[in-house]
This record gives C-alpha cells, sequence and structure tokens, in this order.
C-alpha cells in the first residue's frame, strides 16, 4: 500500500511525490487536473455530486460514478462508493481510498493498493468527487442556517 497526500498550496491542490496539481473553481463543480499527460477538464455528473467525468477536449476519458465508471489503460470494471468522509475506487484487485480529515484545509490522505494506470489522473479524480461533496454539504448548510435565521 503506498499512502499520499493531497495538500492545498498557490491555489492548487498538489499531490506530493507527483507534478500533478488539482485546480477548482469556487463551487468545485468543475476542475482541471495538470499531470505529465496534459490537462483534463473536471465536470461533476449529477446534483449529489456523487460522479465526475475528466474529458481532454469533449471526449470523456474518465468517468466515477456508482452506477459505473470508466478508466484509462487496461483492466476490467471498477467500483466508485463515495462516502461521507472520502471515497472508495476499486478495479481487479487494486484499490485507492480517499480520506478526508474532519477539518477544513487539512490534507486529503490516498492510500492506494496495486497497480493503476496514470494514477495521477484516477487519484486526483476521486480526491476532486470527495471535495466536491464536502463543498456541496457546506453550502447547504450555510443556505439552511441563513434561510433559518440560525447564522
Amino acid at each position: 500500500m503506498t499512502a499520499l497526500r493531497l495538500r492545498r498550496k498557490a491555489g492548487a491542490y498538489h499531490l506530493e511525490g507527483y507534478s500533478a496539481t488539482l485546480r477548482t473553481g469556487g463551487s468545485m463543480r468543475r476542475g482541471e487536473i495538470r499531470t505529465g499527460a496534459g490537462g483534463f477538464q473536471l465536470d461533476v455528473t449529477d446534483a449529489r455530486r456523487c460522479g465526475v467525468v475528466a474529458r481532454i477536449g469533449g471526449r470523456p476519458v474518465l468517468r466515477l460514478h456508482p452506477d459505473g465508471c470508466q478508466l484509462p489503460g487496461p483492466g476490467g470494471p471498477a467500483r466508485w462508493s463515495p462516502s461521507r468522509g472520502g471515497g472508495v475506487l476499486v478495479r481487479e484487485g487494486g484499490r485507492i481510498e480517499v480520506h478526508q480529515a474532519g477539518r477544513p484545509g487539512a490534507p486529503v490522505r490516498v492510500e492506494v493498493t496495486g497497480s493503476w494506470p496514470e494514477l495521477e489522473l484516477v487519484a486526483l479524480a476521486a480526491c476532486f468527487a470527495t471535495l466536491s461533496r464536502r463543498r456541496r454539504r457546506i453550502l447547504l448548510t450555510v443556505a439552511i442556517l441563513g434561510a433559518t435565521g440560525n447564522g
């Protein structure tokens, strides 16, 4: 198992040990991943933010969703299971687990087991999906508090 950390630095998220970066918009519905293979546009695929898709131009190269995944490289089907504090991606004996700390701004922990083609892209897409779900929860909480007058 390999343990990686995603840290925010200078307006972008950096995957420690790699030159890959993740940049997001304020609402975290869109983002961009930069790896050695190039730049990938990220978009959330549904209102609950359970899934994301990464594209080069208009062509999808990666899709994470509980209903089905599309990953780069060879390998069988994959399964994405988001949870409140992270998510798990499983494919043919390989596993990527994303864990968010309870406090905002803390590094995201990524545990990788097995071999993954284009690990940087896959790991950053999984991180984006979990970060986006957290942002959705925060925005909903603020809206509810504002509407009820308790904020």
